[in-house]
Parts: structure tokens; C-alpha cells; sequence
């Protein structure tokens, strides 16, 4: 029997044993999915907090480790590990090279390798492919290699198994394969016809959120100066029912999807001598939304009267208070990597103020703990500054402490009281 006849045998038996580099967000979510399908499932990553929480669930068919030599005895391998960029934009692959790297020193005939992570088309094949031949083994023949982008929404409801899935394969068999292992437990399967199509599918995804995003944001500087609720007139575009898909202005995107994978993008295309003005001008927009967020907060300190002196974020001789609500990156979750709201705290702090955040979702960040939102902490505060609209939040406590406040989200926007100002 052929590895191919193998693979298929175990995976519609649900004995194939799966591991699922990366034990994050997107490697935990697909990692419990294969372990309730039924197969046996181990979920690998060196972090060791990682492993024991998951272990500490106690979930059938599913256990976790930082033993990468147990790899050997998986037939499918998902890669599902982080790839960030440097301070300088640039990408950073280090952690899907070593995983690359890892996998190559424990693969064996008969196995289905599946890169998750969010890469710039080309990688797959021209990066991580050369780093698995190093075994030895031939790509379509003694293992095989698929490409299959990640699409897990933190904070969104819709079941796993209901989000289509976009599939690859380097060769017929290797696409055969991911879409039969990935079909047992996702209700619809999308096979396209190269790696580089799939990694492009997940490029153009977040690229197309940062462009609309950033134009968004970059339009309600015109519509505020011409007294236009942008907020309203998105709501009344978005009625149309063709051709219009509503995105809203913030304090700038934050997390490690939408505001990264575009500059992958942007690297690829300068190899290529290829020019993404649009792109690469919607990045510097999006960079520079913070600034826009702390001019707008060290104006309505002085303003008031008790705001910065030349810069200087001080009250009367004394800093600034400044509260922020919200250090998530979006709404009604625990993730605070890569929240926008760490660049706004940072530029404050740069010109002063003395700040501190309430976020009902992290108890303790950038050395501080979330404050309790009270009366007597509010009335301490100069600025109130909403960069993340959880739910949880009492706004209308917010609201009657009667301070400036700021709404990068329109989370007020049933209030009419002079002291909100919006973006």
C-alpha cells in the first residue's frame, strides 16, 4: 500500500495521528477540532504554560508537549506558529524556519505536512520546501505538502467547522490529501489550484481590511472638518445592498494579522519590482492613527485648561491623568498582543502623562494592573481615552464622571454631552 493509500486509510478511520505545531490561538483551535473529530492529537509548542494548560484540560485525544521528537509519530503535521515582522517592518520567518527546520529532522515517509501560518506567496515552495528535502525524502512521494491559511476570528461566534476552508497541495495527491483530512471535519473545503494561490487567498484577505480601514480612517479627517458624521454616513452607505461593504474608523488596527501581513506583501512584491503605492501608503495611514489619537488627547488636556504646557503632559505643575479603557486589540477578547493602544499609552507617557488602563479582559500589562472603574478613580482622571469597545464596559459610569473622554469607537454615540469628543 502506497504512503498516499495509507494516509487516506487512517484519515477517513480518524486513526491518523495528528500534530499541531504552534499551540496558539490558531494551532489550540485546530488542535481541539481534530481531537473531538476523533483523531489521537498532539499539540506542540515551547512554551512550556502552553503545554500544561492544555494538558490541564484533560480533553480526549488530546494531549500537549514540547518533546518535538514525538513528531515521528504523527501522520499529519499543521504548522501553525507566528510569523511577525521586525521593528523595521521587514518579515521575520525565524519561528516558521525552525519549525521547518524541526519538523525536517523527525519527517518520515507517509506523512502530510500543512503550513498554516500567513506567509507571502512563494514561501511555501521556495523557503519551507528546501528545508524539508533536507531529510532526504521526495515532496509528493514519500511525503507530502499542503498549504492551507488560517482563518480563526478571536471573539467570533461562528463555529470552526463552519468557515470554509481554502486548500493546496505541491502536487494532485498532496491537495487530495489536506482536503480529505480537513473535509472530515470542515463543512466546506476550497481546493485551489497552487500553493501560491492559497497563500495569496489569506494575503488579499487582511490586506483588503487594512486598505478599507486605513481609507476610512483617512476620510473622516475630511468629514470632520466639514462638520459630517462619518459614522452616519457609513450606516447609510452600507444599505445599499450590492457593491458596499461597511468598514469603520478606530484608533488604528491593531493584533498580528491585518496590520502585518500586508508589509509580507510589500516585501514580496519590492523582490518582484513590483510597486503597491495604495498598500504601502494604507500601512503608513494605519502607523500613524496613533499620533492622530495622542494630538487629539494632549489637545483637549490643554484645551481644558490642564493639559500639557509644550509638550510637557503636565496639570498645574502636576502629570496628566490619563485612563485608557481597553488594551485588547479587539473587542470581548484576552489578547492584548499587538493592541494599538500600547502605542497611544507610549506617545502619552513620551509627552508626560501618567497613565493607566481598565480592561475587564487583562488583569495585569506593561506593569500596571486594570483599574476598578469607581467613582473616586474617575474623578482623579483629566482624560478618559475608549481605544477598545468591549462590551462589559459601564459606559454610563464613564459617561457621568463628567471628564473629557474620548470615543475612538463611537461606543457613545447615544450620548449628546459636551465633554465626548469622537474621532
Amino acid at each position: 500500500m502506497s504512503g498516499k493509500d495509507t494516509l487516506v486509510k487512517r484519515i477517513t478511520s480518524n486513526s491518523a495521528r495528528v500534530g499541531v505545531v504552534g499551540a496558539g490561538y490558531v494551532g489550540s483551535t485546530i488542535a481541539h477540532a481534530t481531537a473531538k473529530r476523533g483523531f489521537p492529537t498532539i499539540a506542540f509548542d515551547i512554551d512550556f504554560s502552553r503545554v500544561d494548560a492544555t494538558n490541564q484540560e484533560k480533553e480526549k485525544n488530546l494531549t500537549a508537549t514540547s518533546s518535538f521528537k514525538r513528531l515521528k509519530s504523527c501522520d499529519v503535521i499543521c504548522i501553525c506558529v507566528p510569523t511577525p515582522i521586525h521593528a523595521d517592518h521587514s518579515p521575520n520567518l525565524d519561528f516558521l524556519k525552525e519549525a521547518a527546520r524541526t519538523i525536517a529532522s523527525n519527517l518520515h515517509a507517509g506523512q502530510l505536512v500543512i503550513v498554516e501560518s500567513s506567509v507571502a506567496p512563494g514561501t511555501t515552495r521556495q523557503i519551507l520546501l528546501p528545508l524539508f528535502v533536507r531529510s532526504g525524502l521526495k515532496v509528493g512521494k514519500d511525503f507530502f505538502l499542503a498549504y492551507s491559511p488560517e482563518r480563526i476570528d478571536p471573539g467570533n461566534n461562528m463555529p470552526f467547522g463552519q468557515i470554509p476552508k481554502v486548500v493546496a497541495g505541491y502536487d494532485e495527491a498532496s491537495k487530495e490529501l489536506v482536503s480529505l483530512f480537513y473535509g472530515s471535519f470542515i463543512h466546506r473545503i476550497v481546493p485551489v489550484s497552487t500553493l501560491e494561490v492559497a497563500e495569496m487567498t489569506k494575503v488579499l484577505e487582511n490586506v483588503f481590511r487594512l486598505v478599507n480601514i486605513s481609507f476610512i480612517n483617512e476620510l473622516t479627517a475630511y468629514t470632520n472638518r466639514l462638520g459630517i458624521d462619518i459614522w452616519e454616513t457609513i450606516n447609510a452607505a452600507a444599505t445599499k445592498p450590492f457593491g458596499f461593504l461597511a468598514h469603520y474608523p478606530g484608533p488604528g488596527i491593531g493584533g498580528y494579522c491585518i496590520p502585518v501581513l500586508p508589509y509580507y506583501l510589500l516585501d514580496s512584491a519590492k523582490q518582484h519590482n513590483v510597486s503597491l503605492s495604495i498598500v504601502a501608503n494604507a500601512a503608513k495611514v494605519n502607523e500613524k492613527r496613533s499620533d492622530i489619537v495622542v494630538k487629539k488627547a494632549l489637545d483637549v488636556l490643554h484645551k481644558n485648561g490642564n493639559g500639557h504646557t509644550n509638550g510637557n503632559g503636565h496639570t498645574n505643575g502636576k502629570r496628566a491623568q490619563v485612563l485608557l479603557v481597553g488594551v485588547t486589540y479587539k473587542r470581548d477578547i484576552a489578547d492584548s498582543r499587538g493592541a494599538v493602544t500600547f502605542k497611544i499609552w507610549e506617545k502619552l507617557e513620551e509627552n508626560g502623562a501618567h497613565v493607566s488602563y481598565h480592561d475587564p479582559y487583562i488583569a495585569k500589562v506593561n506593569g500596571h494592573k486594570s483599574q476598578n472603574l469607581t467613582t473616586e478613580i474617575l474623578a482623579q482622571q483629566d482624560l478618559i481615552i475608549i481605544t477598545t469597545d468591549h462590551c462589559n464596559v459601564p459606559y454610563t459610569l464613564l459617561v457621568d464622571a463628567k471628564k473629557p473622554l474620548i470615543d475612538t469607537r463611537n461606543v457613545l454615540s447615544a450620548y449628546d454631552v459636551p465633554h465626548i469628543i469622537r474621532m
